[in-house]
């Protein structure tokens, strides 16, 4: 049982630090010509703002804001690709938090309206691409600062769990229109460098 207890631990992998959560972020070399990335901190949890009336869909919305919500140092892009990246940490407590919230807004939300700028959510299908993969689209209408009329916009949630981190990445589109390929070949990139940080720990 000792044994057990002492295997266990020394198999638990330490949360990031600071310095490897700024080096997981993505850069504007990731993204190549014509994107720029500022890092600065955001607070991303903001679903159960929409409001649905559903209450399990509610539920998952508001599990989803209280496991990823509160501001972090974020890769927050503009030009040719819209999106926005975070990295976030913890023990094992944390990730199965995390996990678990992610889990349910899609099987939850599929199909459901919200009151909230004529918001609708989609469950996404994507590849395993950590540990566990957990995808999502929320479409809304919005009126950007200084314009009259409103703009459609789509959001693509990519969830990875990797070890002790799980990163979120945000394709964003103004267009109306899905940028799906773009989001999951950038989601890729962003579990590709995450998983950079730990090989260099070796």
């Amino acid at each position: 049982m000792i044994m057990t207890l002492v295997l266990a631990g020394s198999l638990a992998v330490a949360p990031l630090s600071d310095a490897e959560i700024k080096s997981a972020l993505l850069t504007a070399k990731d993204f190549g010509k014509g994107t720029g990335v500022l890092v600065r901190d955001v607070d991303a949890g903001i679903l159960s703002t929409f409001r649905v009336d559903h209450a399990r869909c509610m539920e998952a919305l508001k599990g989803y804001d209280a496991a990823f919500g509160g501001t972090r140092p974020s890769a927050w892009t503009f030009g040719k690709v819209a999106a926005l990246h975070q990295v976030f940490t913890g023990n094992a407590a944390t990730i199965k938090s995390l996990k678990a919230a992610a889990s349910r807004v899609g099987p939850a939300c599929d199909g459901q309206t919200g009151f909230r700028g004529e918001s609708s959510f989609k469950r996404k299908k994507v590849a395993n691409l950590g540990d566990a993969t957990y995808a999502f689209q929320v479409t809304f209408d919005y009126v950007p600062y200084g314009l009259g009329r409103n703009a459609t916009y789509v959001s693509e949630f990519v969830v990875v769990a990797y070890r002790s981190a799980v990163i979120v990445y945000q394709g964003q589109s103004g267009k109306g229109r899905s940028t799906w390929p773009t989001t999951v070949k950038n989601t890729k990139k962003a579990v590709a460098k995450l998983k950079k940080v730990y090989a260099k720990r070796a």
